[in-house]
C-alpha cells in the first residue's frame, strides 16, 4: 500500500477507482455536464466518464464557470467521489466545495506518477491522507 500526503483543502472521505490524466482538465469545456464524460478533443481522458471515480489529475484550467459546472455534475449524480490534484486553484476548490467533493492537493511526493488509472485510493481530505490500496494488475 502507498501513502500519500497532502493538504485537504474540502474535507471528507472517500473511496474508489482512479481515473488519472496527465493533463489539466476545463470542467465547463472538458466536461459533458449531461453525461460525465470528457469531450475535450485530444484530452488524454476522451471519451470516459468520471463519475463515481477518484479524479486524479495536475490541477485545473478554464474559467470560473467550471465552479458551477462541477456542481451540476454531482447534482446529477455524474461527478467524481474525490478529487487529487498536484496543484488545485481558487476554480477546484470552490467547484469542490459547492459540490462537497473531497479535495486534496500539494502532497509530499507526485500523486501523478503514484496513482494510476484503474487503483483503488482511499481519500481522507480531513487529514490530507491518501491511500492507495490496490495497484492495477496486482492481485493480492
Amino acid at each position: 500500500m502507498k501513502t500519500l500526503r497532502g493538504r485537504g483543502v474540502v474535507a471528507g472521505v472517500a473511496e474508489g477507482i482512479a481515473l488519472v490524466s496527465q493533463e489539466r482538465i476545463s470542467v465547463n469545456l472538458g466536461i459533458n455536464e449531461q453525461t460525465g464524460i470528457v469531450v475535450e478533443r485530444g484530452h488524454d481522458l476522451e471519451g470516459q466518464s468520471v463519475a463515481g471515480k477518484i479524479l486524479v489529475f495536475k490541477g485545473e484550467k478554464g474559467s470560473g464557470s467550471s465552479s458551477l459546472s462541477l456542481f451540476q455534475l454531482v447534482r446529477l449524480g455524474l461527478g467524481p467521489l474525490a478529487i487529487i490534484n498536484s496543484e488545485s486553484g481558487a476554480i477546484i476548490a470552490a467547484g469542490a466545495a459547492l459540490a462537497g467533493i473531497p479535495l486534496v492537493h500539494r502532497f509530499d511526493s507526485d500523486p501523478l506518477a503514484a496513482i494510476r488509472t484503474g487503483d483503488h485510493v482511499r481519500v481522507d481530505a480531513s487529514t490530507g491522507i491518501v491511500q492507495v490500496t490496490q495497484q492495477e494488475g496486482v492481485t493480492s
